[in-house]
């Protein structure tokens, strides 16, 4: 999970946008995060396949923890016009 400012430490999972076996491009939104001050959508810092979300709906998340994996070796296809 980003950094969100140094008074926040924590988060909780609202809303996948993906699930394993899915593919995202670097900067699609992956994930929403809520703290009692803000709501952030994460967004995927590599493409490639989801193979694993780590944390499930509700599920409250510090910073810096891993939320999902991706195989980079996985193509993603461009999205049409």
């Amino acid at each position: 999970m980003p950094s969100m400012g140094d008074s926040i430490t924590e988060g909780t999972v609202v809303e996948w946008n993906v699930g394993v076996g899915d593919t995202v491009a670097t900067d699609d939104i992956v994930v929403v995060i809520e703290t009692d001050k803000v709501s952030v959508e994460v967004r995927a810092p590599i493409s490639g396949g989801v193979t694993e979300l780590l944390a499930e709906i509700d599920d409250v998340v510090e910073v810096g923890a891993p939320l999902f994996k991706v195989d980079t070796s996985v193509e993603v296809s461009a999205a049409p016009p």
